[in-house]
């Protein structure tokens, strides 16, 4: 058993025990191995459904006595941007390509645990400007590294009893970790066949006093629809296209025991992502419907879902249901957004030509309700990890809306405390480097015996207050409904004796995951490297043969980035609006493009001295807010133009010529606007180039030079 080793990475190999799956009782076993844990505050149970049906489980992974653990915040160990943290000790090991196992990558080892929503205030600095309470006392992230697993494969009915081994470059000590990795297996493989602990539930978690969750009375339905009010003001006013609010509210959780509740979930409501995370002092139970992102040799995956009806009674009511939801002109357009948001996300890491939508609005049934659901992909182009896209595509459009800055922004104005673990993340990193991450929705904590359910909607222009309450209510009635019905138990069984031979198992990994801590550090920057500088896209690009992008904070900006790399060998770069002119005169583009936005043109940063600057020099094209700047810095106006058209097709009519060369006339493309040119304000050097068929001026070019605007999206995936 010999394998290649680097000097700066610890290389370990899974060694696997494959048994015939003898008991469909997937809880069952988890309390039979719980029973024998000597970390009496740490372990999990994940499970993942096929790609092809989301409530039938192909995988149940059980993870117990983590040989170390990661917490991340106020008052943890370690604080900043918990990715580095995760990144640099996922960096010190190495899994040889010959001994990894293909799925779940877990198995080769890795991290499991969660990162809050709030963390998303160390990947943009412009949220972290809203302060808001945390009333949950939670770590903003926790990881445990555990050193053996037990795996159940539904499909091809066995299990796998894993236990990892140090390659150590010493012979002796080689032989031994592999001893002690084959006693391990050998006492989880005990446990499993140990039926007598069936039954056996662990002593509930507790906090410190000082830790105790301070807890709100929430939004409430007067709440959550006065949040609806604002935002759809925040909407014709162009701030944003749509916004996901949420509210929490508790239920008692006192005469039963966490993992009881999560028993009765996972019959409830089977989802893509069942999981028990046991953390400490309380605990996550949750049955997530939504992949937030999936990185598996490369190929990113999204899976944006938007768009929701409960369940019918009778299937003629389901199928009534399902056909009413994908004629709903408001549902529709809120899903091609987030489909576009989606593919923005990906194509931030991902080679140009290999993003796209592999389906297409979908239909998948929950128990309580059904959703609409696409699948973005994209193969990571060099020099992006899969931690690179998951800082990419976190948190969800899905859990805040677009574009995602703003809206985020908005969340943090209205919500009244800090969303902990809702909309954030729970999944794994393994150590092959592969990722598997869910959203946190339908999701609970359990903490001190009172259970904290939240969830949210989307909010559009056409949305109701009465409707999205209800979406809300709807959306968190499988998780209500398993902490209502949840039957009285007798007293937790006492905890079986630990095993000393856990402490010899974890001490090698311990003293690897220590050196590998030691070796970052603590503590880390509280600003992200995306974050910090302006320059978002591609490293060592020359100056002086490139087309500059200016990203107005929007969410479908790395879409145009998309096309244009495929129009053209040149290299694009991007520079956020909160660059500086000089930053642009220092490369020297070749052409121009100012990107989509929320607000008003005076609002775009740089956008209006590089649109001034290069006006004449370069060929320039502004989308959108893009375009209103070139109509409010030359003659016209931009005004309420009367309608909202968000993720909404509309005929174009135009002249034929400069973009619009060999474009049909009267194609149908995606508008994102509820602001437009004023049609009775003439601009001196420009002509009117297209409109819609009721008049909405939808495209400017300029007389002398190469310029031209255009309102509606032509990078948007309806945009024919």
């Amino acid at each position: 058993m010999t394998a290649s080793t680097s000097s700066d990475r610890i290389s370990i190999i899974p060694i696997v025990k494959e048994i015939t799956l003898t008991t469909e009782s997937v809880t069952s076993a988890f309390r039979q191995i719980r029973a024998k844990a000597e970390n009496q505050h740490l372990s999990f149970l994940l499970e993942i459904a096929t790609p092809e049906d989301p409530i039938k489980t192909q995988y149940s992974i059980i993870g117990i006595d983590p040989y170390s653990a990661l917490r991340t915040g106020p008052a943890q160990s370690h604080s900043g941007d918990p990715l580095k943290h995760l990144q640099q000790i996922v960096a010190s090991f190495d899994v040889p390509a010959e001994f990894r196992i293909a799925e779940p990558s877990i198995l080769n080892g890795g991290a499991f645990g969660y990162i809050s929503y709030d963390c998303v205030r160390y990947y943009e600095y412009k949220v972290a400007t809203y302060p808001q309470p945390d009333n949950l006392h939670l770590p903003e992230s926790l990881f445990m590294f555990c050193g053996s697993f037990v795996c159940f494969d539904h499909a091809k009915r066995t299990i796998k009893i894993v236990a990892l081994c140090i390659l150590d470059a010493e012979a002796q000590k080689r032989e031994a970790n592999y001893a002690a990795a084959t006693h391990r297996i050998a006492e989880l493989e005990s446990a499993l066949q140990d039926s007598s602990k069936a039954s056996f539930l662990p002593a509930k978690l507790t906090s410190e006093p000082s830790k105790c969750a301070t807890t709100s009375a929430g939004a409430g339905e007067v709440g959550y629809k006065s949040m609806v009010r604002k935002l759809k003001e925040r909407i014709v006013d162009g701030d944003i296209i749509q916004c996901v609010p949420s509210h929490r509210v508790t239920r008692d959780a006192s005469q039963f025991h966490a993992f009881e509740i999560y028993e009765t979930l996972r019959e409830l409501n089977p989802s893509r992502y069942m999981f028990y995370v046991e953390c400490e002092s309380f605990y996550i139970v949750g049955s997530s419907p939504e992949l937030l992102v999936k990185v598996q040799n490369g190929l990113v995956e999204t899976h944006p879902i938007a768009g929701t009806r409960p369940r019918g009674k009778t299937p003629e009511e389901d199928s009534a249901l399902e056909k009413d939801l994908l004629a709903d002109e408001k549902e529709r357009a809120e899903h091609i957004m987030l489909v576009d948001l989606g593919r923005n996300d990906v194509n931030r890491v991902a080679k140009p030509e290999t993003t796209k939508v592999n389906s297409l609005m979908h239909i998948e049934r929950y128990s309580h309700v059904m959703h609409i659901v696409s699948r973005v992909t994209g193969q990571l182009r060099p020099g992006c990890s899969a931690f690179d896209a998951f800082r990419s595509i976190f948190p969800a459009g899905t859990l805040t809306g677009a574009p995602k800055v703003k809206a985020m922004e908005l969340i943090a104005q209205l919500e009244a405390e800090k969303r902990n673990i809702y909309g954030g993340s729970v999944g794994f990193f393994s150590f092959d480097g592969n990722i598997d991450t869910s959203i946190a929705i339908r999701t609970m904590v359990v903490k001190d015996d009172i259970a904290y359910l939240q969830a949210g909607g989307g909010i559009v222009f056409d949305s109701t207050e009465e409707a999205e309450y209800q979406e809300t209510v709807n959306k968190m009635a499988a998780t209500a409904r398993a902490v209502d019905t949840c039957k009285q138990t007798t007293a937790p069984t006492s905890v079986s004796s630990p095993s000393n031979f856990v402490a010899s198992f974890n001490k090698s990994f311990q003293e690897a995951h220590s050196a590998a801590l030691s070796t970052h550090g603590a503590t880390g920057s509280n600003k992200s490297v995306v974050s910090a500088g302006v320059r978002l896209a591609l490293p060592d690009k020359p100056a002086g043969n490139v087309t500059l992008m200016i990203d107005n904070f929007d969410s479908f900006t790395w879409n145009i980035y998309q096309y244009l790399c495929q129009l053209s060998d040149d290299p694009v770069i991007v520079l956020r609006n909160d660059a500086t002119l000089e930053d642009c005169i220092a490369l020297n583009p070749k052409r121009v493009v100012i990107s989509p936005g929320p607000g008003w043109p005076h609002e775009a940063g740089v956008s209006n001295d590089a649109i001034k600057h290069f006006l004449g020099k370069v060929p320039l094209l502004g989308v959108c807010l893009g375009h209103e700047c070139l109509v409010e810095l030359y003659g016209g106006k931009i005004i309420h133009c009367g309608e909202i058209m968000h993720g909404k097709t509309s005929k174009m009519h135009h002249d034929g010529k400069g973009v619009f060369q060999g474009v049909p006339d009267g194609f149908e493309a995606i508008r994102y606007h509820s602001l437009a040119a004023d049609p009775q304000v003439v601009m001196p050097d420009f002509d009117i180039t297209c409109k819609t068929s009721n008049g909405i001026i939808q495209g400017i070019r300029h007389r002398k030079y190469k310029v031209e605007g255009v309102q509606f999206h032509p990078e948007s995936i309806k945009t024919k």
